[in-house]
């Protein structure tokens, strides 16, 4: 937390800010001394101003709904599906959580309470894992101008080497790769594979910064869903036996089912990934020690290293490469492999470099450990539309102090 008075209340401040809030939002009329202490509150930092007027602002509540209706929609399907495979509930005993609707602006305060009570409960879920010590902060991150999330974009490579930002790419025919238009429309690609195809090869690469994440359809159909610092490398039209791809980095693909035409997956310097049919995530980043391939449905098998394993739903293939090892994980935590996906940042018995790497991707900013990487693990989901700050104040539990100097986020022990 900042360096200044307001540090001395730590985050008991909440429950009794988050109460004069909700009072406010629901029109209730606060006293001088209640007043006042909001307007401290809300004066006290830039994460502090911003949190309260997007409460008070319509269309910034609704946006914040609507993303969490996603998020609990994304993660009850996930539930039911693995629920499903392990066959421990029938489908009757399986209920839906009832999702929030808009019905008209008269109900626009209670539905800021709502969203500030969401993020509230988030909050304090999160801090019962970790509870708070005297005199852990957050040095200087409030004095930063706020680091926002990260957002749709990607750069297109075509086959001749030119580039595209698509983040600033209006929709349309983008190109005419080899007989097949590159198509671009509402953030999202496709191809529409035409009859002038010579059946020379011809490759596209989708590659997506930090601080980006971005969705396309391959040439088959095949859905990808591409995580930020991510790479795939794929033809603009599947010829042969094989739809072959690589992928660096992580995405989640619904496979195109087509038994006659294997969809294979190739990443980092030994290993494949077969499915016919399927969906499933693959977690492949350079800068972590183990590829992980986690299905949620269908069936993939897995070449790594000279052994082969075929997964069933809720089993995740966790490679090593430096042991050149190939182990299968069963009854795999699905909803926390696909929290990037469905908007969240799942950090459940997560060690300190394991979230760092993930905030470093996801808000485009460099880790630095000032004394070595500390010893701390976490609980928890956290909201990925949140700025950097927000997040850095769940975060302050673990027994670490961070001092943010630009984009730079020093880790202290």
């Amino acid at each position: 937390m900042p360096t200044d008075d307001f540090t001395s209340m730590e985050h008991a401040f909440d429950e009794r800010i988050v109460r004069l809030l909700h009072q406010q939002l629901t029109g209730e009329v606060l006293t001088t001394e209640e007043q006042q202490e909001l307007d401290t509150w809300k004066n006290t930092s830039l994460s502090n101003t911003a949190l309260y007027e997007k409460i008070n602002d319509e269309a910034a509540v609704q946006q914040m709904l609507q993303t969490w209706h996603q998020i609990e929609r994304n993660r009850e399907q996930n539930k039911i599906r693995f629920l499903a495979m392990l066959q421990q509930l029938q489908p009757s005993s399986i209920s839906k959580r009832p999702l929030l609707r808009f019905l008209n602006n008269q109900v626009f305060r209670y539905a800021a309470a709502v969203v500030l009570l969401i993020g509230v409960v988030t909050f304090f879920w999160f801090n019962q894992h970790k509870p708070l010590e005297p005199g852990n902060k957050v040095v200087s991150v409030d004095k930063n101008m706020p680091i926002a999330p990260g957002r749709d974009g990607a750069i297109l490579t075509l086959a001749d080497g030119s580039t595209m930002v698509l983040d600033s790419t209006g929709n349309g025919v983008v190109a005419d790769q080899n007989g097949t238009s590159v198509v671009l429309q509402n953030g999202q690609l496709a191809y529409n594979t035409g009859n002038g195809a010579s059946g020379v090869a011809v490759y596209n690469t989708v590659s997506t910064p930090k601080g980006r994440q971005f969705k396309l359809i391959l040439p088959d159909g095949t859905k990808v869903w591409l995580n930020a610092a991510s790479v795939i490398r794929y033809p603009t039209s599947f010829e042969g036996n094989e739809r072959n791809i690589s992928l660096q980095g992580e995405a989640y693909f619904e496979v195109a089912r087509n038994a006659k035409t294997p969809f294979k997956v190739t990443t980092g310097e030994a290993t494949t990934i077969e499915v016919l049919g399927t969906s499933f995530n693959i977690n492949a980043y350079t800068n972590e020690n183990t590829i992980r391939t986690t299905l949620l449905d269908g069936a993939v098998r897995i070449n790594a290293y000279h052994q082969t394993a075929t997964l069933k739903p809720g089993q995740q293939a966790a490679v090593k490469p430096s042991k050149g090892q190939l182990v299968v994980l069963n009854a795999v935590n699905t909803d926390q492999v696909m929290a990037w996906k469905n908007g969240l940042f799942n950090f459940d018995d997560a060690s300190l470099d394991e979230v760092m790497r993930q905030l470093e991707r996801w808000y485009d900013i460099e880790v630095v450990y000032e004394k070595g990487i500390p010893t701390a693990h976490f609980g928890g989901e956290i909201n990925k539309q949140n700025t950097l700050q927000d997040v850095l104040h769940i975060l302050e539990g673990s027994k670490v102090d961070f001092q943010l100097e630009g984009r730079k986020l020093i880790v202290k022990p």
